[in-house]
């Protein structure tokens, strides 16, 4: 992990910075033992070392095949990367493909894709998804490559650093005009009679969690309307609970009401990431599916 040390860093030691940074004391540990494990710019340093402003902070968080996960096997699937740095990247994850491995999806995940594509360059890996998409949900998906940009991009994460652009198609026409914004608020739970499905409540229950969504008209056509959704939080199944419960369903997905009359799977796609990276802050897009792109009938760009 690469750290360019700015004003508020100017003066603290390596090891403040590392654990300002979101370095646990067992990672700075594994550091120190770690032949040039921590280098001040370019020098081999102790954590006490005094840190100046423009300072670079080089920390050898890299994973060994010790770290791997014995239960991750590489698939076939080609994985499509869409942005990359030192410490994280994006990709496209396509409708079909679990996020993560679980009982009857061994060889068939993203995580499987990406061990494949480790394997093709010759490192260890170890799978650190920071932000997750249901199977059927597609586009943009940030992981962490370390141990160290994982700690730093989670607590990103849970400080609402971290902004999720969805696409998504709604069934029917929306009474909100095209450009104008809209906010859905409530608490959604565990419906009672399954573990899969969620409902949206309007107070507070046993069990319920603080749900918002913000949302953009972009434009309707074909019985559709078109929406740019921004989830404020990050509850299970949010889009598709928000949307249902306000009548207009995501079109596709059937648990919640949605048609499937001319797509196979929710028409919700993670279309814009933004995200802290080392070199400043970084927008990604994920290219919007053929199938979405159908139902859409013109590509979308906003």
């Amino acid at each position: 992990m690469r750290i360019i040390a700015d004003a508020d860093l100017n003066g603290k030691t390596i090891y403040s910075v590392l654990r300002t940074c979101g370095a646990s004391g067992t990672l700075i540990k594994l550091l120190k033992a770690r032949p040039h494990g921590i280098t001040l710019n370019g020098a081999d340093v102790t954590v006490r070392a005094v840190v100046r402003e423009g300072d670079i902070i080089v920390a050898d968080d890299a994973d060994t095949y010790e770290d791997e996960n014995d239960y991750i096997f590489p698939s076939e699937d080609i994985v499509d990367i869409i942005y990359e740095d030192e410490g994280a990247f994006v990709v496209n994850k396509p409708s079909g493909m679990p996020t993560h491995t679980s009982h009857g999806h061994y060889l068939d995940t993203l995580a499987n894709a990406l061990c494949a594509e480790y394997r093709r360059r010759g490192l260890p890996f170890v799978f650190r998804a920071v932000n997750r998409l249901d199977a059927d949900t597609s586009g943009a998906v940030l992981l962490a490559k370390s141990k160290l940009s994982s700690s730093i991009l989670a607590r990103h994460m849970a400080a609402g650093n971290i902004k999720k652009t969805y696409i998504a198609v709604l069934d029917g026409i929306l009474q909100l005009p095209c450009g104008q914004s809209g906010k859905i608020v409530s608490y959604i739970k565990r419906r009672a009679d399954t573990i899969i499905l969620r409902e949206s409540v309007p107070e507070y229950t046993v069990g319920a969690d603080f749900a918002e969504t913000n949302y953009t008209c972009l434009y309707k056509c074909g019985g559709h309307t078109i929406v740019a959704a921004e989830p404020v939080t990050g509850r299970t199944h949010q889009l598709r609970v928000h949307f249902s419960s306000i009548g207009h369903p995501i079109t596709g997905d059937e648990l919640y009401g949605g048609s499937r009359e001319f797509i196979g799977r929710q028409a919700l796609h993670a279309y814009r990431l933004t995200f802290p990276a080392s070199s400043g802050t970084v927008t990604v897009t994920a290219p919007i599916p053929d199938d979405i792109l159908k139902l859409t009938g013109k590509q979308i760009d906003f």
